[in-house]
């Protein structure tokens, strides 16, 4: 059982090539967060990690799920690795792909704009079709991968009901300020990382692989912030090796 959790402002169709490929060795469950893709905004407004925590964990529970492999995507990494703390019963093993964890420099722009008083506002009624070209030429290293199907799809995703308001909220939840939990990471981990994430540095790749014991840690060259989909051939292999070398 393999469960794929994606970042901000994506939804589970990140993970489409991925799953191709693990459906044929597991179970694969893959779900939209709440306030991204179809599963809508939180109707109380909770969107900090222990909140996504105990969404999966609900999610799970009514599945009837109780141990998985867990794999996560940039916030999708932050609410893994979190899980894996407070069910460590549950993960079995944990990837990492350029994952949330430590204090960030600078965030993506619609990400910081919608911290912005004024354009907090602005950003729960208003997001340009062009600004997604921006972000996802700015998130992907293969500026050629940004074709008119893929902006549709993020901007179509953004349009569902209630996905805009929740946006503002959703980024100024409390997303990089526990980075001295990492060390209590237990779960047999391995760390996946673009290289050429503008964002999220590959240092912190490397200040994963130190913190927790006994990681693997895999760099991709030529890659930006998304590996699952900019090379989702030669990751879910390397992903696939690791549960191998893991007795799973």
């Amino acid at each position: 059982m393999i469960v794929l959790i994606h970042g901000t402002a994506s939804s589970l169709h990140t993970w489409d090539h991925w799953t191709e490929t693990l459906a044929g060795h597991y179970r694969v469950i893959r779900m939209d967060l709440t306030g991204f893709g179809l599963t809508g905004p939180d109707h109380l407004a909770r969107y900090e990690v222990s909140d996504d925590v105990r969404f999966i964990k609900g999610f799970l529970d009514a599945l009837d799920i109780d141990q998985a492999h867990f794999a996560g995507s940039s916030l999708g990494g932050r609410i893994a690795w979190q899980y894996a703390l407070e069910y460590p019963n549950e993960v079995q093993t944990l990837a990492l792909l350029n994952s949330l964890g430590y204090p960030q420099e600078k965030w993506p722009p619609p990400i910081q704009m919608a911290q912005w008083p004024v354009l907090d506002e602005l950003m729960t009624h208003f997001s340009p079709k062009f600004m997604y070209e921006i972000g996802l030429k700015d998130v992907y290293y293969d500026k050629a991968l940004v074709n008119d199907e893929l902006v549709e799809r993020y901007y179509e995703i953004s349009r569902y009901p209630g996905n805009l308001a929740a946006f503002p909220a959703r980024v100024k939840a409390r997303l990089d300020k526990d980075a001295s939990l990492i060390k209590q990471i237990a779960a047999p981990t391995l760390i996946m990382w673009g290289e050429e994430d503008l964002y999220f540095p590959v240092e912190s790749a490397y200040r994963f692989g130190k913190d927790i014991d006994g990681s693997d840690l895999v760099i991709y060259p030529e890659i930006g912030h998304l590996p699952m989909e900019e090379d989702a051939e030669r990751s879910v292999k390397d992903y696939l090796a690791f549960l191998k070398r893991k007795g799973n």
